[in-house]
C-alpha cells in the first residue's frame, strides 16, 4: 500500500462555501484550508458555484445542485432523492465532516450508507433545537420562539406560522446528532446550552474554538471623530430597532457617525425607510449594502467601537471575535460566547444586559467619552488578548488531533 492510499480521507458536507455565506462558511473554509488539508485527503461537496479559488489547491471539490435550493424541507427532499450522487463519496470517506447546520441529516444518510464511516457534527448554531436555528436567552426553544423570530424577521404571519410547523419537522435534526460520532461546539456556552435540552450528547462534545479570521494590518490611530460600526442590518434577532433607540439618545449629546452593515442589497421600500431613519438621526447614519469583506474589515480603520446588540445566544459571533483582532472595542449584549471571549479583556466593561436599551446607551456614551490615547491603548489590549485566545496553532492541534483520533480510533496525543 504507498503512502498516498494511507492518508485519511475526509468527505466536508457544507450547503455554502465561502465568500459565500457568513461566520459558519468562513470557518469551514479556514479549517479545509490551513487545517485538514495538511493531513487528509479532502473532498468538498458544496451548492456554491464559485468557491473561494485558492481552496481548490488544497482540496477537491465538487459542486452539487441539489444544495442550491433556498428552503430546508425541499433541500431534505433533494437530499433523500438524490442519495445515489453521494453514495460513492460516503463509501471512498473516513470521515463525513458536517459543519453546515442545513445538512444535519446527512449525517443519518451517511451512517446508513456506510455504518463504519465516522460523522463529525460542527454545530455553528442551535439547528438542533429550533427550526429557526436561534435561542433567545430569555425563552425556552420552542415552537411559540420560533413563531415569534420568524414573525418579526419578516412580518409575514403566513410564513411564521408554517416555521412553527417546521419546528415540529426539526425533529430529524436533533435525531440526527445520534448519528455523530463527535459534535464540535464552538463555546462553552453553546455546549451548555445544548446539554440542556440534550444530555445524552455529553460524552459527543467537545469545545474548539473557530479559527482567527484573516486579519489585515490596520492602523488604529484614532480618528477625531468618533465612528461606530453596526454589521447586523435590520434584523430583529440582531437588535436593530435597539441600536435606533440608543442612537436617539446618545446622538443628541455626542457628534458621532454609525454605519450600518446591511449585507445586501436593500429593497425600494426599505430604503425608502432608511432614508426617513437618517434624516431622524440628522445625517448620521450610513447604510451600507452588499460589502466585500475585505472593505467591510476596512472599515474598522477609523471605527471606535462595533455595536452588537444581539438578543440571540449566538455561540461564537465572528464580528466579535474581528473587532477585538483588529482592536476595535465591541459593545456587546452578554449573550451566548461573548462573556467567555470578553472575560478579562477591555470587552468585558462594555456588555450589557440583552434587550436594555439604556444600558447599551451608557456603553456608547462611556466608549465616546473615551480620548484618542485611551481607544489607542484599548485597541492594543483587545489585539493581545484575542491573539492569545484564537491561538492558530492549538486551534489546528486540537482539530488534527480529533480527526486523527476518528480516523484511527486511537487516542490523540
Amino acid at each position: 500500500m504507498d503512502a498516498q492510499t494511507m492518508i485519511p480521507k475526509v468527505l466536508v458536507l457544507t450547503k455554502l462555501f465561502w465568500p459565500e455565506g457568513g461566520g459558519a462558511e468562513l470557518a469551514t473554509y479556514l479549517i479545509v484550508k490551513n487545517v485538514l488539508s495538511k493531513s487528509f485527503d479532502v473532498v468538498v461537496v458544496s451548492g456554491t458555484r464559485r468557491p473561494k479559488p485558492d481552496v481548490l489547491r488544497t482540496a477537491s471539490y465538487i459542486q452539487w445542485s441539489a444544495l442550491e435550493s433556498r428552503y430546508k424541507p425541499v433541500e431534505w427532499l433533494m437530499l433523500l432523492t438524490n442519495t445515489r450522487y453521494i453514495r460513492k463519496l460516503v463509501e471512498k470517506a473516513d470521515i463525513v465532516y458536517i459543519p453546515s447546520h442545513t445538512l444535519m441529516p446527512m449525517a443519518i444518510i451517511a451512517k446508513l450508507m456506510k455504518p463504519s464511516v465516522k460523522v463529525v457534527l460542527h454545530l455553528h448554531n442551535y439547528q438542533a433545537l429550533t427550526y429557526t436555528s436561534i435561542v433567545l436567552g430569555d425563552r425556552k426553544p420552542d415552537a411559540t420562539t420560533d413563531i415569534i423570530i420568524e414573525y418579526r424577521e419578516h412580518g409575514s404571519l403566513l410564513r411564521a406560522l408554517l416555521v412553527g410547523l417546521g419546528h415540529h419537522a426539526n425533529f430529524v435534526n436533533r435525531h440526527s446528532t445520534r448519528y455523530a460520532d463527535k459534535i464540535i461546539c464552538v463555546s462553552q456556552k453553546q455546549r451548555k446550552i445544548l446539554l440542556k435540552h440534550m444530555p445524552e450528547l455529553r460524552d459527543k462534545m467537545v469545545v474548539i474554538y473557530n479559527p482567527p479570521p484573516p486579519i489585515p494590518n490596520v492602523d488604529k490611530g484614532g480618528t477625531k471623530e468618533p465612528m461606530l460600526i453596526y454589521p447586523g442590518g435590520e434584523s430583529y434577532v440582531k437588535g436593530f430597532r435597539l441600536v435606533l433607540e440608543a442612537l436617539a439618545k446618545v446622538l443628541k449629546k455626542h457628534e458621532c457617525k454609525v454605519y450600518v452593515f446591511f449585507g445586501r442589497d436593500a429593497s425600494s421600500r426599505e430604503n425608502l425607510q432608511l432614508k426617513g431613519l437618517c434624516r431622524r438621526l440628522d445625517d448620521r447614519l450610513m447604510v451600507l449594502g452588499r460589502l466585500p469583506y475585505e472593505e467591510y474589515l476596512k472599515l474598522h480603520e477609523n471605527a471606535w467601537g462595533l455595536l452588537l446588540p444581539s438578543m440571540s445566544e449566538e455561540p461564537l459571533p465572528y464580528a466579535f471575535v474581528e473587532s477585538m483582532l483588529i482592536g476595535t472595542i465591541p459593545i456587546a449584549a452578554r449573550v451566548g460566547g461573548v462573556p467567555e471571549i470578553a472575560r478579562n479583556s477591555p470587552a468585558e466593561g462594555y456588555l450589557f444586559m440583552p434587550g436594555n436599551v439604556n444600558e447599551l446607551a451608557d456603553k456608547v456614551e462611556a466608549l465616546l467619552s473615551l480620548s484618542r490615547e485611551e481607544i489607542v491603548d484599548a485597541a492594543m489590549k483587545l489585539r493581545e488578548h484575542a491573539l492569545e485566545l484564537f491561538n492558530e496553532e492549538r486551534i489546528e492541534y486540537k482539530i488534527t488531533a480529533l480527526f486523527n483520533f476518528l480516523a484511527s480510533w486511537g487516542n490523540p496525543k
